[in-house]
């Protein structure tokens, strides 16, 4: 039996779907009328994905530790969308009984008595931790314990979530339930000076790979995202996002972060699928590229090229050789942009408000 075969055979026995097309339109209106609950989702892509999904018909509930934000968030999704249900919770996502309450409340203040959706979207990175962690000082003679915040959230706080969904999707008595873990660009590549939150999205890729093979049984589709550095979220102050991607192949945007996290959400036909988010890209021209599967038609993206790639965290015998050829893309591009390119990111990212 080829490894062709074989990989054929366990798709049908895990009940994976195909890899996804992204080139290919999909039906976002099934996301319509479905109860949503995401944590994190108060501020920054999860906010952009709860207005997205709210203007589709969905009926979102929200659990995070900025208030301000979420009631404010929530607050703007009733007045726009007065036909849907909306509700902000204060959740801390490391605490068990807190995010026990969350889904608590998303059953009482659903429509449908149930939930259709899970996003366990809270997540943080804290430049300084893994600074002071692979420079390990003596502080009155003795080394400090290091900071497990980062995995506190990004793992523990997911992990929680993930379990509660596991409870509470296969209650819903309609035929698709899904879970949408949020990974990074850090679940696939090495993230120097930034161990914490590598070691914490490489998790939530292990966290996806597991579940995939098995939430058939419960009737729930788990598919993820990994999302590069995204432009005009915040995720970092200006300087060091400066630092991080001037002169690189630039950031990917909060739309495509949105329509993959759609897709993924809203096509019923993808499960134990993983889509990477990065910068727009075209592949032509650049040399030491094969493969059809990297091939980007000049059309795409109105000619910016693609920002959505199926990256194959799941398919063993393809999953080496796509990272490989999106690193080689990243780095081919970054250096056609070269110096200009570097000014002109720096300039852009300390004009944008």
């Amino acid at each position: 039996m080829s490894d062709t075969q074989t990989l054929s055979g366990i798709q049908k026995m895990i009940h994976q779907s195909p890899p996804v097309d992204v080139t290919k339109p999909y039906d976002p209106s099934t996301v319509s009328d479905k109860t949503i609950v995401m944590t994190g989702g108060a501020k920054g892509l999860g906010a952009h994905m709860a207005r997205h999904w709210a203007s589709l018909g969905a009926h979102i509930v929200i659990g995070d530790l900025a208030d301000a934000e979420g009631e404010e968030l929530i607050a703007s999704l009733r007045a726009s969308y007065p036909k849907a249900t909306f509700a902000y919770q204060h959740c801390d996502v490391t605490d068990w009984d807190s995010q026990v309450s969350l889904f608590e409340t998303a059953v009482r203040v659903s429509p449908s008595g149930a939930i259709d959706v899970v996003v366990p979207n809270a997540g943080i990175i804290v430049p300084a931790q893994s600074k002071i962690f692979e420079n390990p000082v003596l502080v009155d003679g003795k080394l400090p314990k290091p900071s497990t915040a980062t995995l506190d959230v990004n793992i523990t706080g997911a992990m929680f979530t993930t379990h509660l969904a596991l409870y509470y999707l296969p209650l819903n008595p309609r035929p698709d339930r899904c879970l949408l873990l949020i990974g990074s660009v850090a679940s696939i590549m090495p993230l120097p000076g930034q161990t914490h939150y590598a070691m914490s999205k490489h998790a939530i890729l292990g966290l996806f790979r597991s579940l995939r093979a098995t939430s058939h049984f419960k009737s729930v589709r788990v598919n993820m995202i990994a999302p590069f550095y995204t432009a005009q979220t915040h995720m970092m102050p200006p300087v060091t996002e400066a630092i991080f991607l001037s002169g690189s192949a630039g950031a990917a945007t909060v739309a495509d972060v949105v329509d993959a996290a759609t897709r993924l959400v809203a096509d019923e036909a993808v499960a134990g699928r993983a889509l990477v988010v990065g910068p727009r890209m075209k592949t032509r021209g650049v040399d030491g590229l094969e493969g059809e599967d990297m091939a980007v038609a000049d059309a795409e993206g109105d000619g910016q090229g693609r920002g959505i790639w199926e990256f194959y965290a799941d398919d063993y015998e393809y999953v080496d050789s796509f990272v490989k050829r999106y690193l080689y893309l990243l780095n081919a591009v970054g250096n056609v942009r070269g110096w200009l390119g570097m000014l002109g990111d720096i300039w852009g990212i300390f004009r944008r408000k």
